[in-house]
This record gives structure tokens, C-alpha cells and sequence, in this order.
């Protein structure tokens, strides 16, 4: 028998003995061949990572490595490869939508300052009330606050604020507390 043949017929009886492997004396008798040509098989397979051998007093044990359980089955693989391709194109859509939503947003706050019209009154206003929040229009914020206890400047980086009167009622408790963390 040619070592090709050998080999081959040798890979499918090591397949066939499963996870109990075949003893190296056992093998060449199935194959008719001596065990140094056996054992030129087995170093060859070891080398490549196919077969495991380990030596016991009543000879050497031989075990065929299933390499096949390491692997995805190739429908498996190719569904998973379709279904990464479509979220991945779906992740792009998402993508591009919102760069569109951020720059109509972006379009929308240029337009709002744009469309409001600062009122300017020569008369000041007086609200009933004791609290005062005053935000700014634009994103850059209030510049600088000044006060002197009897006035407070506000000023911002852009034209315009708007005033609210209204008035949020504050926990006392929370204020004495706050008060109390600042002794």
C-alpha cells in the first residue's frame, strides 16, 4: 500500500474510533502494515493538528481531532453575514437621518431668531411678583450678571431674552438647609 493510501484509509479508521482513539499496534494490523510506516502517518497528522497520541504502558493511544465543531456551517455563516450587511446598512440610514434631523434643527434655531422681533419699550414694566427669570435666545447664553442689591444688570452675547414672571415656590426646609451648608 502507497503512504497516500495508507494515510487516507488511516484518517478514516482514526474518524471511525471517535473520541476513544485506537491503539497504534491495533491500526497497523487493520491497515496490514507495519507500525514504523504506521507511526510516519501519525507524525505527519500530529504535525498538521489532526490527531492526539498519548503513551500508556500497554502502547500508544491515537485520537482523531474533530476540528469540524470549531466551525459555523456555511448556511449559518452566510445568514449571519446577509443579516450584519442589512443592520449595517440600516445603521447608515440611521446615520444619515439624523445628520438631516440635526441640521434642520440647526435651521429651525437660526429661523427662530431670525423670525422674533425684539420689543423694545421706552416704559419699564413692573411685575407683581418676586422672582424673575430671564433666559437668553441664543445658544451662546448670558454673558455677564451684575448686581447691587437693589438692581441687576443682565447682559448676553446676542440681542435678546425673554422675561418670566411667574413665580416657583421654594421649599423652605430645602432653603434653610442650603443656607445652613453655607455656614
Amino acid at each position: 500500500m502507497k503512504l497516500l493510501e495508507l494515510a487516507l484509509e488511516s484518517v478514516r479508521i482514526l474518524k471511525e474510533a471517535g473520541e476513544e482513539g485506537i491503539k497504534s499496534d491495533v491500526l497497523a494490523r487493520r491497515l496490514d502494515t507495519p507500525k514504523r510506516r504506521v507511526y510516519d502517518v501519525v507524525a505527519v497528522l500530529k504535525a498538521l493538528g489532526q490527531v492526539d497520541t498519548s503513551r500508556k504502558f500497554d502502547g500508544t493511544t491515537i485520537v482523531w481531532i474533530d476540528h469540524s465543531k470549531e466551525f459555523v456551517p456555511k448556511l449559518s455563516f452566510e445568514e449571519l453575514r446577509l443579516r450584519l450587511t442589512q443592520e449595517s446598512e440600516e445603521r447608515k440610514q440611521f446615520q444619515v437621518q439624523v445628520a438631516e434631523l440635526k441640521e434642520q434643527l440647526r435651521i429651525t434655531r437660526s429661523k427662530l431668531r431670525r423670525d422674533v422681533q425684539a420689543v423694545e419699550m421706552a416704559n419699564k414694566t413692573e411685575f407683581l411678583t418676586t422672582q424673575l427669570r430671564v433666559r437668553a435666545l441664543s445658544s451662546n447664553g448670558i454673558k455677564r450678571v451684575e448686581h447691587s442689591g437693589i438692581e441687576v444688570l443682565i447682559e448676553t452675547h446676542e440681542s435678546g431674552m425673554v422675561v418670566d414672571p411667574s413665580e416657583i415656590e421654594v421649599d423652605e426646609n430645602e432653603a434653610l438647609l442650603k443656607h445652613l451648608q453655607r455656614i
